[in-house]
């Protein structure tokens, strides 16, 4: 008789555990959508820069991993 009534239980911790992570991976992939760009681009109101023309002889390569 125990079983029966815990079976509920279960099924109800089950679906909430469910709804809430669904609500986490709203709020995380939909909600702070923002407009990301990759280092090196330029954004539309910064002017391109020539990398030859800025760079000296005496500057070292940055290598990023």
């Amino acid at each position: 008789m125990a079983s029966i009534s815990f079976l509920p239980v279960v099924i109800v911790v089950f679906l909430l555990t469910v709804a809430v992570a669904l609500f986490l991976a709203y709020r995380y992939f939909c909600h702070d959508k923002g407009d990301y760009r990759l280092s090196g681009e330029v954004t539309p109101w910064e002017e391109p820069v020539d990398p030859d023309f800025t760079k000296s002889s005496s500057e070292k390569k940055e290598y990023f991993i």
